[in-house]
């Protein structure tokens, strides 16, 4: 094609599309004219909207619920031993707090393995099968696993393997950006350079010098994964309604 041909092409494509935003915004009042007319919804609203549905934050707009929230909190004391009722308001504020952002970050990442070559993110059935052994064999009782199975309402053995699988590809995904690995020479080096506040020899000290350098690591590691991986790319797109996590404590 010529070029004063693909000049007239492009030419009668701005045309066209020139002509319908003149006749969007001021003549048949379309879709872009009531974009850039409508007034935001008003804060009230949403969060009365909020209450009514039992949301609690919304990230990229999908919803998270109080009784998420809730269950999470319960299933946290019950692995403890401990049963809902027993903490205090300062305690049950706090576990509501926690678990919120926890879940908020479940989605960040939930929503970066959507994104991902699946190839990457893939979970061996022989992996899965393993860790549903796992699972249950934590427990002498398997009444137990049934009663936790029960409790995240997991309907049948074919809904605990997935639910186990999506645990398993968070985590693998969490080890490409939150490693924890130490090395020999890094826990020697700084047995080294601690000698006088941990006069244990190497050898005897070398595997709780690993352990705590390995969850220092790691927690470093996730801290600048969560700022830079997670919320820095979401800012501006996770809302919370801290009036309905906190609903009974506001009334």
């Amino acid at each position: 094609m010529s070029v004063p041909k693909i000049m007239a092409l492009r030419m009668g494509v701005y045309t066209v599309l020139i002509g319908y935003l003149i006749c969007d915004l001021f003549i048949f009042n379309g879709p872009l004219h009531s974009t850039l007319n409508t007034s935001p919804r008003d804060t009230e609203a949403i969060i009365a909207e909020a209450k009514a549905s039992g949301i609690v934050a919304r990230v990229y707009y999908r919803p998270i619920y109080r009784a998420q929230v809730e269950e999470a909190i319960r299933e946290y004391l019950w692995r403890r031993g401990r049963t809902p009722d027993q903490p205090g308001p300062d305690e049950r504020h706090l576990l509501r707090e926690l678990v919120l952002q926890q879940l908020i970050d479940q989605e960040l990442i939930k929503l970066q393995i959507k994104v991902a070559n699946a190839e990457d993110v893939a979970v061996p059935a022989e992996k899965i099968a393993a860790a549903v052994a796992e699972e249950k064999d934590r427990y002498l009782d398997p009444r137990i696993f049934d009663e936790l199975a029960n409790r995240a309402r997991w309907a049948g053995s074919k809904e605990r393997e997935m639910r186990l699988a999506a645990r398993l590809q968070r985590a693998d995904y969490l080890e490409q950006w939150v490693p924890d690995d130490v090395t020999e020479e890094e826990a020697r080096a700084w047995h080294q350079q601690n000698k006088e506040i941990f006069p244990a020899s190497f050898p005897d000290a070398k595997a709780s010098i690993i352990e705590a350098l390995s969850l220092r690591k790691r927690d470093d590691m996730w801290k600048a994964f969560r700022y830079l991986k997670l919320r820095h790319y979401a800012e501006g797109k996770i809302d919370l309604f801290r009036d309905v996590l906190h609903v009974e404590e506001s009334e």
